[in-house]
């Protein structure tokens, strides 16, 4: 196997989570009409899914700067974030994503135990079933939208310092666990 060093990792996770930055056709915004049963269930679906990526992404990152400079290969670092991977959230999710993401990781799992072949990117950002999900639900820029709002809550509690980002990345985590913290549904850049 080959290695990866640590911060390479990280970048190829961050750029490679469900972060469909690609360019997507611009669907209509779904109708959420919170008078109306389906739009309520539509809003609350919409308020899971973002939930479940940001614990996602969380779930990638936190392993990762904890371990820098202790890990360097994949099947190092995989296993941490299954361990920690948000499958309470998830089954909150719509079926459809449920099902997408099951299958990502399995696939994770298979190259743990070498039936497939280990690679850098095991959440494809060009996987057309998971953009087009993503834009059923007028959430196509959920990826930046998580990543403005990370970076604020973390700015905004760390120092910079490896330990200091760690800690407020951990706080972040449990706080969006509990529900004491909620991501907004749009962030301003």
């Amino acid at each position: 196997m080959k290695t990866f060093p640590t911060p390479l990792l990280l970048c190829c996770m961050l750029a490679s989570l469900p972060c469909m930055s690609q360019d997507v056709a611009a669907l209509a915004m779904p109708n959420v009409d919170l008078e109306t049963q389906e739009g309520r269930k539509m809003e609350g679906e919409r308020a899971a899914i973002r939930k479940f990526f940001v614990l996602f992404y969380l779930s990638a990152i936190i392993p990762v700067m904890e371990n820098q400079g202790r890990i360097g290969k994949e099947e190092d670092i995989y296993p941490l974030m299954l361990k920690v991977f948000p499958e309470k959230e998830l089954k909150l999710c719509p079926e459809k994503l449920q099902k997408l993401m099951n299958d990502k990781i399995q696939g994770v799992k298979d190259m743990l135990a070498g039936k497939k072949q280990m690679k850098p990117e095991p959440f494809d950002p060009e996987e057309p079933e998971i953009v087009a999900f993503l834009a059923a639900y007028g959430m196509e820029d959920l990826d930046q939208q998580i990543m403005n709002w990370m970076g604020r809550q973390i700015g905004s509690e760390s120092d910079g310092k490896l330990e200091s980002v760690i800690q407020a990345f951990r706080h972040l985590k449990a706080g969006v666990e509990s529900g004491k913290i909620v991501m907004p549904e749009k962030v301003e850049e």
